[in-house]
């Protein structure tokens, strides 16, 4: 085929059942050279790359579609059923498709008919060339399709096409049918006149031109003009003084023959078009036409799927808006997965069409449709039919989706403190990692005249290690939450996980520092020993001037990797337990305050003292957590990032969700929440306790 799409020469009908496309073929042979009577069968081209109009349910419209050869997938056994019009009934085969094989941008097979004798018939009337056109019903791979729009260009397994076009890549053959009308004149019974066929040419204006000088009225219908070139006979010889080539008579015989033909062709294929979708009430307008316009087979088209979409509203009001062909169950999923949503009383901005329809369905009515959706039987007991629903169809996927909008609200809803003071970072596996630092470089030196300029160097410190965890745990949606149409359970449960998967991600990052586990050097955290970032004997109080600021002064003079300078840290966040808040926050929210060492005897200059730490010099924290290791400690930590960080995998700070078949011990689905995580200290430097009193 050429690789720019003609339109005139598109096929002219198709339509999709069930997610399979029927492509309609309009063989114009005789009596094919290729039968063999003794075995019953004839040689038939049952597909080709010539476009076709289909229904494109994504798009709904009517698009022209390619199916490309090279993505043809016989079955193994070569053969497929043949039936009588695509009915879909055992006792509409009359035979078999078989020994198929791709012959450049062909399908070609044989026709087999079966003995039996309701198909004698037709083989007879195949034979007598009566019948002589087939029609391929395939489906989709995979979704091997390309769309190309209007007036774009797009290269598909190395051919360019033009839009609009429909491409399908990767299809299937499901049946060949014996039809009466078809479209694709390339496809048919291979036979020694295959070839002759003629392309019947339109007839255009200069033709009526012609005839309205001929004395047809020019307001004469199309009807007319067919009538009045069947009637019309050649006109005499011009006067001889006018040149003889510009008044030759035209051949009548040749221009009645393309005129009629042409019109014969347009009602046919309208008729047949009408037919095939049972719009015969159409007719009239579609093929006599009104207010003298002739309709054209694009009319008739438009017109046919106008009908069929009204048609659909009317007979199926609930689902109009998800029933569509080959995407049903896609339209459905989305359907069902906003109704339940809706109906568990969470906010969905734009739900899927028919998802209102679909709210009001009980557990167990939403799991029979499923099934009906799926194809598979939905009668029977209704343990029995849910069970069934939970293994063999979409069910299982609309309650997770429905538990993962519960879990994700709660998430987002969890209010953990770590968030404040922590920084966070990402890991790509579950391997142990390693935090590198270099120290600062040498100081410079003078160079004395004629001097040697020294190499500098930096320190490596011992890295800090971490890597990230697994934190699981999974429940079960059961037949019995189903049945009895227990909603809140399928919300709550999920919901609950999310939370206990905020508080074991706090619960990671707050061990780090109450564990006061060891650093890469060996030495805990907080340590006044080495680290010299733990509060002394004579400072350990509740907070007051004086031991925050023997904090401040602890970090800020705390030196680089190699004890080259002091890196002047400054806290930014205060970390206290609970207990702590409420003698915390009168000291901080008071301008002017004794020191928590103030006697008696200066209490009295207290109120001429200041507060430097008042209002918000500090972001303060207060977390439960701290009150179950010591409910008198309290923390000043440095910028984010530069104390405790907390690690995701991949860089995902929510939970997962999982759904996994059970074994025999559970009538349901079992869900599995999980998060994957960890966290360590990164710079004691950025870190101070004081252990209180």
């Amino acid at each position: 085929m050429p690789d720019k799409i003609d339109k005139k020469s598109v096929a002219k009908s198709d339509r999709r059942i069930d997610g399979m496309v029927e492509r309609l073929q309009l063989p114009e042979s005789m009596r094919p050279s290729t039968i063999d009577m003794a075995t019953r069968s004839v040689e038939v081209v049952g597909a080709t790359e010539t476009p076709a109009l289909v229904y494109d349910p994504e798009r709904y419209e009517v698009v022209n579609e390619v199916i490309l050869m090279s993505g043809c997938e016989i079955p193994a056994d070569g053969s497929i059923p043949l039936t009588i019009q695509h009915e879909n009934s055992a006792s509409a085969v009359i035979g078999s498709y078989r020994d198929m094989k791709i012959e450049g941008d062909e399908l070609v097979g044989r026709v087999y008919f079966s003995e039996a004798s309701d198909a004698e018939p037709y083989w007879i009337k195949v034979k007598e060339k009566h019948l002589k056109r087939f029609s391929i019903v395939y489906s989709a791979v995979d979704r091997e399709s390309v769309y190309i729009a209007e007036n774009q260009t797009a290269t598909v397994n190395g051919k360019t096409y033009t839009g609009p076009l429909l491409v399908t890549k990767k299809w299937k053959p499901k049946a060949l049918g014996l039809v009466i009308f078809g479209a694709d004149e390339r496809a048919q019974a291979r036979g020694e006149f295959q070839d002759n066929h003629k392309e019947e040419i339109t007839m255009d204006p200069k033709i009526r031109k012609f005839l309205e000088r001929n004395g047809l009225p020019v307001t004469a219908t199309e009807e007319e003009a067919q009538a009045f070139l069947e009637r019309a006979e050649p006109p005499k010889p011009a006067v001889p003084a006018v040149p003889a080539a510009a008044t030759a008579s035209p051949d009548l015989d040749k221009i009645r023959a393309e005129a009629t033909g042409k019109e014969r062709e347009r009602i046919r294929e309208i008729d047949a078009l009408l037919t095939r979708y049972e719009c015969q009430d159409l007719a009239r307008d579609l093929i006599v036409g009104k207010d003298d316009k002739v309709p054209t087979l694009a009319d008739a088209q438009r017109a046919v799927l106008d009908k069929l979409q009204a048609k659909a509203k009317e007979t199926t009001p609930a689902f109009s808006g998800i029933r569509m062909g080959a995407d049903e169950k896609e339209k459905f999923r989305a359907a069902a997965n906003d109704a339940l949503i809706l109906r568990a009383g969470m906010e969905v901005k734009t739900p899927a069409p028919g998802a209102q329809d679909l709210r009001g369905y009980t557990l167990v009515e939403m799991a029979r449709e499923c099934l009906r959706i799926a194809g598979i039987t939905h009668h029977g007991q209704t343990k029995e039919m849910v069970g069934r629903a939970l293994t063999s169809s979409d069910f299982p996927y609309i309650l997770a989706n429905l538990a993962t909008k519960s879990m994700q609200l709660a998430w987002d809803a969890v209010s953990e403190t770590w968030q404040t003071w922590c920084g966070v970072g990402s890991v790509s596996d579950f391997k142990t990692y390693y935090d590198n630092a270099l120290s600062e470089h040498d100081d410079l030196e003078e160079v004395p005249n004629s001097g040697e300029i020294k190499i500098g160097s930096f320190t490596e410190k011992i890295p800090e290690t971490y890597h990230a965890v697994t934190y699981a745990k999974k429940f079960a949606i059961t037949r019995v939450m189903i049945i009895n149409d227990d909603l809140g359970a399928l919300t709550a449960m999920p919901a609950k996980r999310a939370e206990a998967a905020g508080r074991k991600i706090a619960d990671v990052a707050y061990a780090v520092i109450i564990a006061n586990g060891n650093m890469g050097d060996g030495h805990p955290i907080f340590s006044g020993t080495y680290h010299e970032n733990d509060a002394v004997s004579g400072f350990m109080a509740a907070p007051g001037i004086t031991n925050l600021a023997e904090g401040i002064r602890a970090m800020g003079v705390q030196k680089d990797i190699k004890g080259l300078r002091r890196l002047n840290i400054s806290p930014v966040f205060f970390l206290a337990p609970k207990a702590l808040q409420g003698v915390a926050e009168v000291f901080f929210k008071s301008d002017k305050f004794a020191d928590y060492a103030a006697t008696v005897a200066i209490d009295a200059i207290s109120t001429t003292r200041a507060n430097p730490y008042s209002g918000t010099y500090f972001t303060r924290v207060y977390e439960p957590r701290l009150d179950d290791d010591d409910a008198a400690a309290w923390y000043l930590m440095g910028p984010k990032g530069r104390t405790v960080k907390v690690v995701f995998l991949n860089g995902i700070q929510a939970p997962l969700m999982e759904m996994r078949q059970p074994g025999f011990t559970i009538e349901g689905m079992e869900y599995v929440v999980s998060i994957d995580a960890g966290a360590y200290a990164t710079d004691y430097r950025a870190m101070y306790r004081n252990e209180g009193d």
